[in-house]
């Protein structure tokens, strides 16, 4: 019988800190590999057979559930919590160099899940009004798409794979555009990756995107004009990059309101 999902408790097994899953994992480890596993398949599916859509919420929903299909009975649905503000621990990027080990933790917030869905469609009406990015020069075209993109990794809609859908969704928004992001310099142990992560946190704390524009912009190349942009596709490529989620933090999320002790998420972290 299929699980209901109306508070952020409902998402894990009982008694336990492990997301409910299709896959019967049933410890963090397990359920990684597993995840990752199922997510792979459905990404070179998605390669071959990409989402016919208006690059809307319901376009980057379909992506979602589309990937995480096998694992989650919840794949392509917005968060239901927490009911205050979710933050993930990173890095002071603010202050501190990027990688600087003297560097502190600190939390990042999201929107709490009753205000996902308004945020969530204000963002994809602010990209449709942009006449989703197409006539830009480059650089107006990577300022742009690391606005777009910062805000919506704040809404963060989705329980877990956020990054993942947020890739597969702006790849085949630039394309759709004329331009090419390529995700290889994306991948974890890779410098750009560690600058794409750390740029999001500056853009949660400062609400700047300058940074993410910085790291997106050593990625994006225009398409070349013999080859027309598809609109519906992205390059292959996408799936070695998402290996290992490339380019999400892997750190765990944790539910907190106000001046509330923060309850710490301890599922498998992977976004």
């Amino acid at each position: 019988m299929p699980t209901t999902f109306r508070a952020w408790d409902d998402y894990f097994i009982p008694g336990t800190t492990v997301l409910r899953n299709k896959l019967g994992a049933t410890d963090a480890a397990e359920l990684a590999a597993k995840e990752e596993f199922a997510a792979q398949v459905r990404l070179v599916e998605l390669a071959e057979d990409p989402v016919q859509g208006r690059f809307d919420y319901d376009h980057m929903k379909e992506i979602h559930r589309r990937i995480f299909q096998d694992v989650y009975e919840w794949a392509g649905q917005e968060r239901v919590g927490p009911d205050g503000r979710m933050s993930k621990s990173g890095p002071d990027v603010v202050n501190f160099a990027v990688g600087d080990p003297e560097a502190p933790t600190v939390p990042y917030g999201y929107y709490p899940g009753p205000q996902v869905a308004d945020a969530a469609e204000a963002e994809y009406r602010k990209l449709a009004a942009a006449n989703h990015l197409t006539g830009l020069d480059r650089t107006d075209f990577v300022d742009q798409l690391a606005e777009r993109w910062a805000e919506l990794n704040v809404v963060h809609s989705f329980r877990e794979g956020n990054t993942r859908a947020q890739f597969v969704f702006f790849q085949q928004l630039a394309e759709h555009a004329g331009y090419r992001l390529d995700p290889a310099p994306f991948q974890v142990g890779e410098p750009l990756r560690d600058r794409f992560v750390a740029a999001r946190f500056y853009s949660q704390a400062t609400g700047r995107s300058d940074r993410l524009a910085d790291a997106l912009g050593d990625a994006v190349t225009p398409l070349p004009r013999t080859l027309p942009a598809r609109g519906a596709s992205y390059p292959m490529t996408i799936t070695e990059a998402l290996r290992t989620s490339a380019a999400t933090d892997h750190r765990p999320t944790q539910p907190s309101t106000g001046a509330q002790q923060p309850r710490i998420d301890r599922s498998h972290g992977r976004d």
